[in-house]
C-alpha cells in the first residue's frame, strides 16, 4: 500500500510539474515571450491593413518578410514559430490583395501558399483583372459551379452595359 501511494505522489509531482503548476514555472507548452510579441506584431499588421494603413502594416511586417535580388518577397523561415509564419503569409497575401499588386501577389500565392488556398488566390486574381474566361475555367476546375456562373453573368452584363 505504501509502495502504491509513493508511486501515486511521484506520478501527481509529474504531472505537476509538466504541467506548470509546481514551484511558479511557466507550463510546459507556454509560449515564450518572443512568440507572444511575434503574435502581437502580426495582430497589428492585421488590424492596419484593415483599416487601410498599408505602410503602417508593410513596416509592421518589414521583420518577416524582404524582398531578394530579384525583387520576390521572401519570408523569413528563422526565429518566428510555425503559426506566425502562417499568419504573417496571411497578412502579407491580404495586403496584396488589398493593395492591387496581382503580380506580386501571383508569385508570393506560388511560393507559400498550396491547395484550395492558392487556386482560389488565382482565379480571385483573374476575376479582378477582368479574365472572364479563365476565372470560369479557374472556378469551375475548383468545383466552385456558382462562382463559375457568376463570371460569366458578370462579363455578360459588362458587354451589354457597354454597348450603345
Amino acid at each position: 500500500m505504501i509502495v502504491m501511494i509513493k508511486r501515486y505522489s511521484i506520478l501527481a509531482m509529474a504531472v505537476l510539474a509538466m504541467s506548470g503548476c509546481a514551484h511558479d514555472e511557466k507550463p510546459f507548452f507556454a509560449p515564450s515571450d518572443s512568440e507572444l510579441q511575434d503574435r502581437s506584431q502580426l495582430s497589428g499588421a492585421d488590424q492596419a491593413v484593415l483599416m487601410g494603413k498599408y505602410q503602417h502594416a508593410e513596416r509592421m511586417l518589414a521583420q518577416y518578410v524582404s524582398r531578394n535580388n530579384s525583387g520576390q518577397l521572401r519570408m523569413k523561415y528563422f526565429g518566428i514559430s510555425g503559426e506566425n509564419r502562417k499568419h504573417a503569409i496571411d497578412t502579407v497575401a491580404t495586403l496584396l490583395w488589398e493593395t492591387g499588386r496581382d503580380d506580386s501577389l501571383k508569385q508570393f500565392a506560388k511560393d507559400y501558399l498550396s491547395g484550395a488556398e492558392y487556386q482560389t488566390t488565382l482565379c480571385r486574381i483573374s476575376e479582378r483583372q477582368a479574365k472572364y474566361e479563365e476565372a470560369y475555367h479557374c472556378w469551375n476546375e475548383m468545383g466552385e459551379i456558382d462562382r463559375a456562373e457568376r463570371v460569366v453573368r458578370t462579363e455578360a452584363a459588362l458587354r451589354i452595359l457597354s454597348t450603345p
